[in-house]
């Protein structure tokens, strides 16, 4: 029996959530459709509608398992391409809170590499997928929707493109999100908080003594510090340095100001990078708010619309969750496209039964992001009602991960979205949990 739920899927944005969202929908549909406004390189390179392409990206461990399953192979493919696979716990130093966070082996690995060829890897493997097609140089103007249902969209020049399903995928700016509200198609809320961070970028060449190197540096200092930074190897024997501030501070602006900089992390993050080679310019990047539009609430939505990514939830890039999101919601709609595929259900209903779904995976990026977002007093916005006790309970679990592995190999795996903080409340780990935050609290 034939797999295929429907005849055409469009997918408006070809970034890392579009691509991961047409490998989910590729042999369910008889075709596929990724639409990017961008001219798309021939291979790996820079793309300029992707102005955050030019920073340190990291692809949790969550994501690479989800990429793995809509794609299995990719993550060798990333190797292939100069990946390097660090060691979680090991091979990545993290300066958090006041402190190195002690070594530990946590079990299991990372690639890093630069954003653009993920992308670029990423592209021409779904590329290759039967019934998906990438159309570039392709701007959309609006979703079509009729009688409460998105039956395509509009582009620019006027064309109308037919589709059973459409995936939003357009990035943080959501332009097509705004536009189903201004048309009267959506009512839903927008939740956003004011972080008010800005980094600057640069590659430089690998001193002979670290060609293949797998260490990466996280400098996340914690409040009253508000510089924050990461070295990371990549491809073609490379460091990318990504350093930032919060508020009204600036980045350097010059190579020579942002090696400058990094003397403020470590002498090692500094030594790997001074006396070398810079192999791009410097880039900056200011992102002054985290977004949430609340589909999944909404008080009105068309069927047969599915936002994914950053369209649907943007949280600060520091903590490097945007790409794992998109990946894990991708890999979630293709579970239930493959369960409906086997049942004979069809497409109708699959909206509802997504949008929960995706709420709740990027809700614990959200979580994790804005509430230590808010420990900043750069940082504006009303704090939620739980703030103090989420405070004291990362505070507990910071110190827990000091005294014991089994919390440390834990918070790892929680900053990789491979558990789920929930599991502090009624997991193997919570009565010991919640004695020591009994504690900190009562002193």
């Amino acid at each position: 029996m034939s797999t295929t739920l429907a005849k055409t899927a469009i997918v408006v944005g070809g970034g890392m959530g579009g691509l991961a969202a047409a490998a989910a929908l590729a042999g369910k549909f008889t075709s596929v459709i990724v639409l990017d406004r961008d001219t798309l390189p021939d291979g790996i390179g820079p793309r300029m509608a992707v102005g955050q392409g030019a920073h340190t990206h990291q692809l949790l461990k969550a994501g690479e398992l989800s990429l793995e399953k809509l794609l299995p192979g990719i993550t060798q493919e990333f190797v292939a391409a100069g990946a390097k696979q660090m060691l979680v716990g090991r091979d990545v130093k993290v300066f958090d809170f006041g402190g190195w966070m002690d070594e530990c082996d946590a079990g299991f690995t990372v690639t890093s590499l630069s954003r653009p060829a993920y992308e670029g890897i990423l592209r021409k493997r779904v590329a290759a997928l039967p019934g998906v097609s990438i159309r570039q140089e392709t701007s959309v103007k609006r979703f079509v929707v009729a009688d409460g249902r998105c039956t395509g969209v509009e582009l620019d020049d006027g064309e109308i493109l037919s589709a059973d399903l459409c995936v939003d995928a357009t990035g943080m700016t959501g332009p097509l999100m705004r536009q189903l509200a201004e048309d009267g198609h959506a009512v839903f809320e927008t939740e956003d908080v004011r972080i008010n961070v800005a980094y600057a970028s640069a590659k430089f060449r690998q001193k002979p003594e670290h060609r293949g190197e797998k260490t990466g540096f996280f400098f996340l200092p914690g409040p009253p510090g508000k510089q924050f930074g990461f070295l990371l190897p990549i491809e073609d024997d490379q460091w990318i340095l990504s350093v930032g501030a919060r508020g009204e501070d600036s980045p350097p602006k010059t190579i020579e100001q942002l090696v400058e900089y990094a003397k403020a992390f470590d002498t090692r993050v500094h030594d790997c990078i001074s006396g070398t080679e810079a192999t791009s310019e410097i880039r900056t990047f200011r992102k002054a708010t985290a977004t949430r539009r609340k589909a999944w609430e909404a008080a009105k939505w068309p069927q047969g619309l599915i936002p994914i990514g950053d369209a649907l939830s943007s949280v600060n890039p520091t903590y490097g969750q945007g790409m794992t999101v998109a990946a894990c919601t991708a890999d979630a709609l293709a579970e239930m496209l493959e369960k409906r595929a086997a049942s004979g259900a069809g497409l109708d209903g699959v909206v509802a039964d997504y949008l929960p779904v995706a709420a709740e995976i990027a809700a614990r990026a959200w979580s994790l992001s804005v509430n230590s977002d808010y420990v900043y007093s750069e940082t504006e916005g009303e704090r939620p009602a739980n703030f103090v006790m989420n405070r004291a309970m990362a505070a507990t679990l910071r110190k827990l991960a000091v005294e014991d592995i089994e919390f440390r190999v834990f918070r790892l795996k929680l900053v990789h979205m491979m558990e789920n903080a929930n599991a502090l409340r009624d997991g193997p780990l919570a009565i010991r949990f919640f004695t020591a935050l009994q504690g900190s609290m009562a002193s």
